[in-house]
């Protein structure tokens, strides 16, 4: 297996709550948990690739939860990295779109 890669999207998801929880907890606090996600996310897939059940909607996807937050993520079958696409917070609705293959 390769790494555990974060897509740009994915990112932008971590940004926006970041920003949330800074907003309405503290700064602090964001950044604590968002690192914490990541690090926790990446070592749990770096130990096992296969930890996050699949999807029924996309086979192609995995999902985990961490502290109610939805992180869905899929193996390039080329490079064999691990790409998380999209972090679904626990305050936002679930977007299917986002896990839509071309």
């Amino acid at each position: 297996m390769g790494q555990v890669k974060w897509t740009a999207k994915s990112e932008k998801d971590l940004d926006e709550l970041t920003d949330y929880i800074a907003k309405n907890f503290s700064v602090d606090l964001a950044i604590e948990l968002v690192n914490d996600l990541i690090e926790t996310t990446e070592a749990m897939l770096n130990d096992n690739p296969l930890c996050g059940s699949i999807l029924e909607s996309n086979p192609l996807f995995s999902k985990l939860i961490y502290k109610g937050n939805s992180i869905y993520y899929s193996e390039n079958p080329r490079d064999k990295n691990l790409y998380v696409v999209y972090v679904q917070s626990r305050k936002t609705q679930y977007q299917k779109e986002r896990l839509v293959t071309k």
